[in-house]
């Protein structure tokens, strides 16, 4: 946009990585063409609450905008505020369904962080609220904003590979924080397989066009992560050689491995975890720090997942948190009737072979923002969530994560049972 847009006045539930530094970055950077400005955080954490606010007024200024910011504890005194058109609710995904009821029912446009939630029956209530308001949520899928997976599911869907058979999504990363914060109590999070994979079962459905019918899956804990009854709570305290030690600062684990692409995010990113309350955290699930190896994690760390849908499209997740740093921790590939086609996501390449072996070409489809967070999705969301306020329809809505939960939980139940075949009729 050449002209500056409409403000959309909005507020974070959840004053953390993703909600501040993360997309609260991206709506400073952008507040002229998506009109998105954080005018509330909202955090229980009073100190967390007032780091973001700091952090985000000096990202609106370098941006241009000297942007007001109120804190506020309780979720339920942001939403009933009439000067606020919007929630982000970016809080731990346990915690996901009372402030996006609330919102709805307040009438505010809600965008809601992946994944939905941790239960059906929340996600259930947060459906039948937005039912209610008759005002759709949008959700934060990000495969679905990133410029070089549109550009391989366009080319999916114009028929360059022939009709799509089979699908292979291979994700092997370094992320053992999953181990380290909130992430590695089931109950609070899901697990790893629910704050990941959640993308990855989403951008499966999205792309095969139908609904998941069965699902079969095998993983666990690895040896990877074995559990050590003798392992200190926390990094802070352990003089152990180890690589996956995390401590406030540059050597915050997998900073450079993850992020290596965006060198001011990655800067931000130490910020985050130097500030008193990440470096200071005593709680464990506000902490960054926790061990791996300690046995309370009750989490899996890796899985092998197959999926069959209606229209006959076969998928395959090969998965796990203890890759290497390496420009192919995720790729995707399809494999059509008359060709094939394999996207690398951390260097936006495609590669295409077509009309039966008879044609290569590799597309760069990176697009304008590729070095920003999460290889520009975020930008590509702030402009979606500009369209969901003018009426348009969500990208991605609560339909598409309710079948994102139930193949999560589905591949849990089928892990936990060791490796049977879950139906998914009640999708």
């Amino acid at each position: 946009m050449s002209h500056e847009a409409k403000p959309i006045r909005t507020a974070v539930i959840g004053a953390g990585e993703r909600g501040v530094y993360v997309l609260g970055a991206r709506t400073a950077e952008m507040w002229r063409e998506t009109g998105v400005r954080i005018h509330v955080l909202c955090d229980i954490n009073h100190d967390r609450a007032r780091e973001g606010q700091a952090f985000l007024k000096a990202r609106y200024r370098e941006h241009g905008l000297d942007q007001d910011i109120d804190i506020a504890a309780d979720y339920r005194d942001v939403v009933r505020r009439n000067d606020i058109d919007a929630i982000f609710v970016t809080n731990d995904t346990s915690e996901h369904r009372d402030p996006t009821v609330a919102a709805l029912a307040a009438g505010k446009q809600v965008y809601l962080d992946k994944p939905m939630a941790t239960s059906l029956a929340d996600a259930q209530a947060m459906i039948d609220a937005e039912t209610s308001a008759g005002k759709p949520l949008i959700m934060g899928f990000t495969r679905r904003y990133e410029h070089s997976w549109r550009t391989a599911v366009d080319l999916v869907d114009a028929g360059r590979i022939g009709s799509l058979q089979t699908i292979l999504l291979r994700s092997v990363i370094p992320y053992a924080r999953y181990l380290q914060r909130w992430h590695r109590d089931q109950k609070r999070s899901g697990g790893a397989l629910n704050d990941k994979v959640s993308h990855y079962f989403d951008a499966l459905n999205w792309i095969a066009g139908s609904r998941a019918v069965t699902l079969q899956a095998v993983g666990g804990r690895s040896a990877v992560f074995a559990p050590d009854p003798s392992a200190p709570l926390r990094c802070r305290d352990c003089d152990r050689i180890c690589p996956y030690r995390a401590l406030p600062g540059p050597n915050v684990s997998e900073i450079g491995a993850i992020y290596r692409l965006d060198p001011d995010y990655r800067k931000q990113d130490v910020g985050i975890f130097s500030r008193r309350s990440w470096a200071e955290a005593e709680a464990e699930d506000a902490r960054i720090d926790n061990c791996v190896y300690r046995p309370d994690a009750d989490i899996i760390d890796h899985a092998l997942i197959n999926i069959a849908y209606e229209n006959g499209v076969k998928a395959s997740l090969f998965w796990n948190i203890f890759g290497p740093a390496a420009e192919d921790e995720e790729t995707i590939e399809f494999v059509g009737s008359s060709g094939r086609l394999r996207l690398t996501r951390d260097t936006g390449e495609i590669d295409l072979i077509s009309d039966y072996g008879e044609h290569h070409e590799t597309i760069d489809a990176r697009g304008p923002h590729f070095q920003s967070s999460h290889f520009g999705a975020d930008i590509g969301l702030l402009h979606a969530i500009r369209d969901h306020a003018e009426g348009r329809s969500p990208v991605a809505g609560t339909e598409d994560g309710i079948q994102s939960l139930r193949m999560v939980l589905a591949a849990q139940e089928a892990v936990d049972r060791g490796g049977i075949t879950i139906p998914l009729d009640g999708a």
